[in-house]
C-alpha cells in the first residue's frame, strides 16, 4: 500500500471517528468499531524540527509605484520572497520600499530609505500602521501624499487590511507646508490620479474654516487591559487646527468604543485639571501635547482595571497618529510629572523611562495587540474563542500554543518549554513537543485527547485564508512520532484542519 493510500485510509478512519463523536449534532449516525491500525506503517517524509524555523516562500503581489512624473500610481506585479515568519502584507510593503527593479519601466520611487525600527509596520483589527523613515519629511507635501497613497493601495490589496495609517518618523505629517491638514486613516482608492486627489484636498484646506471630516484611528485598551487595539471612526473636526484636533480626539476617546475586542477608558476630559495645550519645549526644538490630570485619575484607572501605561499608550498612539507635527506627550497626574513608570504600573511588569519626560510612540512599542482566534475543548468538540495577543506575535505558532496552555485548553502543568520547536513549511507545520507533553495527553480520556489535539490543529491553521498558513500539522514527541496516546486519535502522519469538530 503506498503512502497516499495509507493517508487516505487514516483520514477516512479519523473522519468516521469524528462523526461518531459528534452524535449530539448527527443523532442518526451510529458508531462502528474503529479498525486497529496500530500495526500499520504510516511514514512521514519529514524529520522532527530541532529549532523554530519558517520556510521562505514565493508570492506574487501588486505593488503600487509612482508614474515617472509622480502624478499617478501604477501597479507593478512582482514575485516577492516571504521569509522569517513575515506576513504577506509586510513582505509586500518592504518590497515596495526597495523601489522599482530592473525591467519595471515607467515607474519611480523617491529615495526615502527602508523601513527600520520596532514599529515600522503593525497590523491589528484590519488597521495597518506604517512608519516611514524621518527623511521622508524632505519630500514635498504632494510627493509625500503620493507615497502614502502608494503604500495604502499596496496594503489594501490584502483582504486583512482595510485602513492604513502612514506616519513619518513616528508622527503624523500634515498635507500642507504649514503642517495643519491631517491625513487620517487611508482606505483603498480606485482613482490612481494622486495629483488630482491632492489638489482637491489642498482646495479643502484653503476653505476648511467650516471644519473637516477624517477617518481617524483611535486606540483603546483591550478587554483584558493588557494591550491597546485600534478602531477607525469617521470624526468631524471644527477646523483644521492642532488644538481642535486635540480636543476632539480626547472627547472621542471618552465616548467609548463598540469594538468587540476593546474596552472603554476613563474619559480624559473628565479628569483634566487644566485645559490641554500644545506647546514648544524649552529648547524650542519639539512640539508637545501637555495633559494635566487630577489625582482622581489613578482611582478611575484602578476601577477600570487599567494600568497607567496602557492608558497613556492609548492616548499617545491616538494623538501622535493624527495631530500633525506632534513630537510627544508630557503628562502630569495630581501635579506630578510622569517621567517614568515602575513595573507595577505596566501590565507586563516592565519599567518605562521617558526621555526628557516626553512620551512617544516608540516608548509603547510593545503595547499594540492584535486579535487571535483559538480553539478550546468543549462539549462535543471544540469551540472558537478570540483573545488579544502581542501584535508582533499574533501569527506565531509558538505564541498560539502558549495561549492554549494559558487558557486551559491543554493538560495542566505544561509550559512553553514543552514546545521544543515549531517549523513552518509552505504546506504544513511540524511541531516537536516534549515527552512530558505526550505523557500529559496520555492521561486524558480518548475524547479529551481528541479535543485537545484538534484544538492545536485548528488553532495553528486558523489564519490560512489570509496569511498562507498550511492546513496540515505533524506532531513529534521528543523527536519521534507516537501512536494514539490516549486512544482518541492516531497521532502518526499528518493531521488536517477539522472544521467539523467546531461547535457553538
Amino acid at each position: 500500500m503506498n503512502t497516499t493510500t495509507i493517508r487516505r485510509a487514516a483520514c477516512a478512519l479519523m473522519l468516521a471517528g469524528t462523526l461518531a463523536l459528534l452524535t449530539g449534532c448527527v443523532s442518526q449516525m451510529t458508531e462502528r468499531p474503529a479498525q486497529d491500525i496500530s500495526a500499520m506503517d504510516i511514514p512521514i517524509d519529514a524529520q522532527a524540527p530541532e529549532a523554530d524555523a519558517f520556510a521562505a516562500r514565493e508570492e506574487t503581489f501588486a505593488l503600487y509605484y509612482l508614474s515617472e512624473d509622480g502624478a499617478r500610481l501604477r501597479p507593478v506585479v512582482r514575485t516577492v520572497t516571504v521569509e522569517d515568519g513575515m506576513s504577506r502584507s509586510e513582505a509586500a510593503l518592504r518590497a515596495l520600499m526597495d523601489g522599482p527593479q530592473e525591467g519595471e519601466d515607467g515607474v519611480s520611487w523617491p529615495e526615502i530609505g527602508r523601513l527600520t525600527g520596532a514599529r515600522s509596520y503593525a497590523l491589528s483589527c484590519g488597521v495597518a500602521t506604517v512608519e516611514l523613515p524621518a527623511r521622508a519629511r524632505a519630500l514635498t507635501p504632494a510627493q509625500l501624499y503620493a507615497v502614502r497613497m502608494a503604500v495604502a493601495c499596496t496594503l489594501t490589496e490584502f483582504q486583512e487590511v482595510s485602513y492604513v495609517n502612514v506616519l513619518v518618523g513616528g508622527r503624523e505629517e500634515g498635507l500642507d507646508l504649514a503642517g495643519t491638514l491631517a491625513v487620517g486613516a487611508l482606505s483603498r482608492a480606485e482613482d490612481l490620479d494622486v495629483a488630482s486627489r491632492f489638489a482637491r484636498l489642498d482646495e479643502q484646506r484653503q476653505s476648511a474654516s467650516g471644519g473637516i471630516t477624517r477617518d481617524t484611528t483611535l486606540w483603546f485598551p483591550s478587554q483584558d487591559g493588557q494591550w491597546i487595539v485600534p478602531q477607525v471612526r469617521s470624526v468631524s473636526y471644527s477646523s483644521a487646527s492642532a488644538i481642535d484636533y486635540l480636543y476632539t480626539l480626547l472627547e472621542e476617546l471618552g465616548a467609548g468604543t463598540d469594538h468587540p475586542m476593546a474596552a472603554g477608558l476613563p474619559a480624559p476630559m473628565q479628569y483634566i485639571g487644566e485645559m490641554p495645550e500644545i506647546v514648544r519645549t524649552e529648547d524650542g526644538a519639539t512640539l508637545a501635547v501637555e495633559l494635566q490630570f487630577d489625582a482622581s485619575l489613578d482611582a478611575a484607572l484602578a476601577e477600570a482595571g487599567l494600568t497607567r501605561s496602557v492608558y497613556l499608550a492609548a492616548l499617545t498612539d491616538t494623538l501622535m497618529g493624527f495631530i500633525p507635527g506632534i513630537d510627544g506627550l508630557r503628562v502630569r497626574i495630581g501635579g506630578e510629572a510622569v517621567e517614568a513608570l515602575d513595573a507595577q504600573q505596566t501590565p507586563r511588569g516592565e519599567a518605562l523611562l521617558f526621555a526628557e519626560g516626553m512620551m512617544t510612540r516608540a516608548d509603547f512599542a510593545g503595547y499594540a495587540g492584535a486579535p487571535c482566534t483559538l480553539y478550546l475543548p468543549a462539549e462535543g468538540g471544540i469551540c472558537e474563542v478570540s483573545c488579544v495577543v502581542d501584535q508582533q506575535r499574533a501569527n506565531s505558532p509558538r505564541e498560539r500554543l502558549g495561549q492554549l496552555m494559558r487558557m486551559g485548553a491543554l493538560p495542566r502543568g505544561l509550559t512553553d518549554a514543552d514546545v521544543l520547536a515549531v517549523a513552518v513549511e509552505p504546506e504544513r507545520v511540524l511541531v516537536n513537543l516534549s515527552g512530558a507533553f505526550a505523557e500529559a495527553l496520555s492521561g486524558l480520556s480518548a475524547q479529551e485527547e481528541r479535543a485537545a489535539v484538534y484544538a492545536m490543529v485548528n488553532t495553528l491553521t486558523e489564519f490560512a485564508g489570509t496569511d498562507g498558513t498550511p492546513q496540515r500539522i505533524a506532531f513529534f514527541f521528543d523527536g519521534v512520532q507516537r501512536e494514539s496516546l490516549a486512544g482518541g486519535i492516531e497521532m502518526r502522519g499528518e493531521l488536517m484542519r477539522n472544521p467539523g469538530m467546531v461547535v457553538d
